[in-house]
């Protein structure tokens, strides 16, 4: 039992500053703040999506140059006719999305900004540290044949974050 213990403090110990180095490495990245964007397209059908407020007035923009939009198409037999996923589509976007993420985050520091569904597309928006590494680990992705759902993407300089302004309001 002693043992035990032993590990599980251990364990726990380790837990504790594993954390706290990944705290400090990412000083620069803001407590989360979602909030829910309702908004229409031009042509009048809906868009929905979450975006992280607490970037609104982030004093570090000017770190962060790179904008990576990821469109990754949704699957037409699970869309409604307003451009809308059903549940089941979202739930799985949502979970490619995450795994796309977390790929990118090993690789570059990422300041998720947020995603916006719209027009059987989910439009996921990212700033970046290092463009080429991200390039790189998402062209041999795009090109799977197995890839979850089809998608593509764009990294570009944004320095003033203009491309996210509209949904940090």
């Amino acid at each position: 039992m002693k043992t035990k213990i032993n590990i599980f403090f251990t364990l726990l110990l380790l837990t504790t500053l594993s954390c706290k180095g990944q705290a400090q490495k990412k000083a620069d990245i803001p407590a989360e703040k979602f909030s829910i964007i309702e908004t229409r397209l031009s042509d009048g059908r809906p868009a929905i999506g979450s975006f992280n407020i607490a970037y609104k007035n982030y004093s570090h923009k000017p770190k962060y140059l790179w904008c990576l939009k990821i469109n990754m198409a949704l699957e037409l037999k699970n869309v409604s006719k307003n451009g809308l996923p059903i549940k089941a589509e979202s739930d799985i976007a949502n979970r490619y999305e995450d795994s796309l993420i977390n790929v990118i985050k090993k690789i570059a520091t990422v300041h998720y900004i947020g995603h916006l569904y719209n027009d059987s597309f989910l439009d996921i928006f990212i700033y970046l540290d290092d463009p080429e590494k991200v390039n790189r680990f998402l062209q041999a992705e795009v090109n799977k044949k197995t890839v979850t759902r089809q998608f593509a993407y764009e990294i570009k300089q944004d320095p003033t974050w203009s491309t996210v302004v509209p949904f940090l309001k």
